[in-house]
């Protein structure tokens, strides 16, 4: 046991004097070491390298001795570079401790960490790797230091490859690979393990592989003398899904590529994985089950602009695709797909085929084919047949524009032409396309559109770039429609943007119900509940023309519903060209009489519509219409007050927020009116005026006929000095004028003869004047006053101050501005009042008394 113990411990005694004599020789010739390594390596080097700091270690890479290099650069082969060929944190290069006793020292391994290698060409397609020597003089065995690699690791290593001239980039991350290399002579064989992160590898405007984790386990041969790599079988992997590569790369003059890939275990993400991300973005989270194979083969020379020859196999057989977030499935698919870069190798010549595709979707099958060639100028083939329900459509692949849907639909859709020539000119392109959709029970929830679409039924028929609308019946909200016609540019329209729809057809409905079409929010209730009277339909409104949409729309409508406005029989022309919306003859029964309209509304700025119009309307009921236009915001003559038959026509330039928010600043319009058999009722201004008759008379003021114009501007209600007989026999003759603002101030003035059996006799037929008293009404709606007025002041029409460019010559200029129009022939112009008396009376002439039948008479 003693013997034991002292054998141990000479053991260790000298294992310790050995690494004390390695430490000590190591640290004695370590100058010597590093000056030989500086030598040998300025042999094999073109290009100059920088050492931070160097020294030599028993530990970096124990049992090994390594030559340790910290912040290591080396410069790239090219006088131009400005990046360094590589730069690394650490450069370990290993060699044996029996070389250290011999003094021989060969460099058999060699550890890269933490740095960045950049490789390329430049526009020229010279390299800039072209930095180590190959013709040394001395043999290997002759020099103290020599490589002999056996080992090479890579750890960390962020590696980029660009090729200017072919527009080609690779970028990745080498996360750990280890490299063993057998040496004979001018034959080197190579085998790799370890796992990389691909970035991107970019050809041309696509990238492939991004962000892809790539295991690697490969067997290389190089052949130094005929310069050619031959890649044994070897793998590739992309998570599960594994790529066989086989093949040479030759490099004697330009590159030469003759390599074969297959996949294993493939499913549609490791396809994905190999095509650019603008054609796999909408596709990238689905996943699929079942058989998806993909395989192809690479020959011919990569040099310059020449690029080799791809051809490429892929499809599936009885698989499924689904998407995780969705819980919906394509099943039992079947598909034939192909491409090919063609005889030219180029995009010019590339071609991509999907054939025999067939599948079925929650048990609705279809099917169909693709051809899309030219890559640079495409031509594309496609036919389509489906049944399918719509909502399971919209959960496997959803639709931005489109919340929700259901029903059923069934499509059949072929296309054939140029796609460049189409979206250059869909209206004159040569394409062939045809085909039908029908709609049965469709249900639609759109994202711009607040209201539900639904119980959509109907067929459209695609002829070239038109589609023909058969009895396309639905409801949206509350509405329904029906509508027949054609969509001018209808595929343009779909496929190539900012291009114009033009909607030819005959829109027939039963009932508009604006409250909901123009509202922000969708209702809470259930659909087809009527909205409240006078409350919209959500928070407010909101009103937009589509940029690309024109209109030449018929419409015939029963029912009109907005606010406290229940219209009937609805009919006219809309017309929509560049935001701007017109009718020339549009008409409607409401409040118990009826209204025509004809004008514009430009909707070119959203935020501020201008809607230029002309209405009429033939006995309206005054009562009926200050309801339903919610007394006109004010509260001092309401609906209560008024009775009779309003006839009247009015030019008008009116301006809107986008959330059909009058902007009362720019209002300017002219109202004729006629009213007859008109009553003011419990209006209280007249009950203040007791002194001329009994308050039960003024409680019921009765006049046969009222014709007056009114005017508009700077939120003000002009009018002008008007007659009215009424019923009241000590006030028969009223004459009223004044001004109401849109804030509820008023300044009305009253005339009211004296003495009003005798006027007829002390006035000449046709005659006015005579003993008046004048009143003022001054005020706002809830505290007003009635005086005596002794400054009675001469009401004009209002001067044009607002700034509304003048649409028709005439129509609010003339109209407002006596100086610049050419006089009416309905109309005397405005004469100063003379000052008058109020308690004064004349003599009266001797002439027969006219009778009072509540006649207007002009001023």
């Amino acid at each position: 046991m003693k013997k034991l113990r002292r054998y141990v411990l000479y053991f260790l005694l000298g294992l310790v004097l050995l690494l004390g004599g390695a430490v000590a020789g190591v640290w004695l010739g370590q100058d010597h070491i590093i000056a030989l390594f500086v030598q040998e390596v300025n042999q094999y080097l073109r290009t100059p390298v920088k050492v931070g700091k160097m020294e030599v270690s028993l530990l970096d890479q124990f049992p090994r001795v390594s030559i340790t290099l910290t912040d290591v650069r080396v410069s790239g082969s090219l006088p131009q570079d400005t990046v360094p060929l590589a730069r690394a944190r650490r450069l370990y290069c290993a060699f044996d401790a029996w070389d250290l006793w011999r003094g021989h020292y060969r460099i058999r391994a060699v550890t890269l960490t933490d740095g960045r290698v950049y490789v390329g060409h430049d526009q020229q397609g010279r390299p800039n790797y072209e930095v180590i020597r190959y013709d040394t003089t001395a043999a290997p065995s002759d020099k103290p230091l020599a490589f002999g690699l056996e080992n090479i690791r890579l750890t960390r290593i962020h590696t980029t490859y660009n090729d200017l001239l072919r527009q080609q980039r690779y970028t990745l991350q080498v996360k750990d690979v280890k490299a063993q290399l057998d040496v004979n002579d001018m034959l080197v064989d190579i085998q790799t393990q370890g796992d990389t992160h691909v970035e991107a590898i970019q050809l041309g405007p696509d990238a492939y592989f991004r962000d892809k984790d790539l295991a690697l386990n490969t067997k290389l041969r190089v052949d130094r003398t005929a310069r050619v790599v031959t890649i044994q079988p070897s793998e590739l992997k992309v998570g599960a899904a594994a790529y066989s590569v086989a093949g040479t790369v030759s490099y004697a003059q330009d590159t030469d590529l003759d390599l074969k890939l297959d996949g294993r275990n493939t499913d549609v993400q490791s396809v994905l994985a190999l095509l650019p991300a603008r054609v796999v973005r909408r596709l990238s989270a689905y996943r699929s089950r079942g058989d998806v194979y993909f395989g192809g083969t690479v020959r011919g020379t990569m040099a310059g602009p020449a690029n080799p020859r791809l051809d490429f196999r892929f499809g599936c057989r009885d698989a499924s695709f689904y998407h995780p977030d969705y819980k919906q499935a394509v099943e039992h698919v079947f598909l034939t797909g192909t491409f090919s870069n063609g005889s030219l190798k180029s995009a010019r010549t590339s071609q991509l085929d999907l054939r025999n595709v067939r599948g079925a979707l929650q048990g609705k099958p279809f099917s169909g084919s693709l051809r899309y060639a030219n890559f640079q100028n495409p031509d594309l083939a496609l036919t389509l047949r489906a049944d399918f329900d719509v909502a399971r459509a919209l959960q496997f692949y959803p639709v931005a524009a489109v919340r929700g849907g259901s029903g059923t639909a069934q499509l059949q859709v072929s296309f054939a032409g140029n796609l460049r020539e189409f979206q250059a000119g869909p209206v004159t392109a040569r394409v062939q396309s045809a085909g039908e959709l029908t709609l049965r029970g469709v249900q639609l929830r759109l994202r711009d559109v607040a209201q539900p679409f639904t119980n959509l039924n109907g067929t459209f028929q695609l002829r070239r770039n038109d589609v023909a609308i058969n009895s396309f019946a639905g409801r949206v909200g509350n509405s329904d429609f029906q509508l027949g016609g054609t969509f001018r540019n209808a595929l343009g329209w779909l496929l190539v943007p900012r291009q114009q729809l033009v909607v030819e057809a005959d829109l027939n409905s039963r009932l508009l119900d604006l409250d909901q079409l123009l509202s922000l929010k969708q209702p809470t209730g259930a659909v087809g509940a009527a909205s409240p009277v006078g409350s919209a339909a959500g928070d407010g409104y909101a009103f937009r023309l589509a940029p690309t949409l024109a209109l030449d729309v018929q419409a015939r409508v029963q029912r009109v519903r907005f606010r406290r406005f229940r219209g009937r029989e609805l009919q006219g022309t809309f017309r929509l060209r560049n935001q701007v919306l017109s009718t020339t003859a549009l008409s409607v029964a409401a409040a118990g009489g009826r209204a025509s309209f004809r004008g514009t509304l430009d909707a070119r700025q959203p935020d501020l519509l201008h809607l230029s119009s002309s209405t009429t309307c033939q006995q309206l009921p005054l009562d009926s219409l200050f309801y339903v236009f919610e007394d006109f915001g004010q509260q001092f003559i309401t609906t209560r007050h008024l009775r009779g038959m309003l006839t009247a026509s009015a030019e008008s330039d009116v301006y809107f927020t986008k959330a059909l928010d009058p902007i009362t600043d720019k209002l300017e319009a002219e109202v004729k009116l006629t009213v007859r058999n008109g009553e003011l009722n419990n209006f209280m201004p007249l009950q203040k005026l007791s002194m001329i008759a009994g308050r039960e008379r003024l409680r019921h003021l009765r006049f046969a006929q009222l014709t007056t114009p009114v005017y508009i501007q700077s939120r003000t209600v002009y009018l002008p000095e008007m007659e009215i007989r009424s019923n009241v026999r000590a006030a028969s003759l009223i004459r009223v004028s004044g001004t109401h603002t849109f804030d509820q101030q008023m300044d009305y003035h009253l005339s009211i003869p004296i003495l009003p059996g005798l006027l007829s006799k002390v006035a000449p037929a046709g005659s006015t004047t005579g003993p008046s008293l004048l009143l003022a009404i001054r005020g706002d709606e809830d505290n007003f006053s009635v005086t005596y007025d002794r400054a009675r002041p001469q009401v004009a029409r209002p001067a044009t101050t607002s700034p509304v460019p003048a649409k028709r010559p005439g129509l609010l200029d003339g109209l407002l501005n006596p100086a610049t129009a050419a006089p009416a022939a309905s109309a005397r112009p405005a004469v100063p009042a003379e000052p008058r008396k109020p308690f004064e009376l004349k003599k009266p002439e001797k002439k027969p008394a006219q009778p009072q039948t509540g006649e207007y008479f002009e001023f």
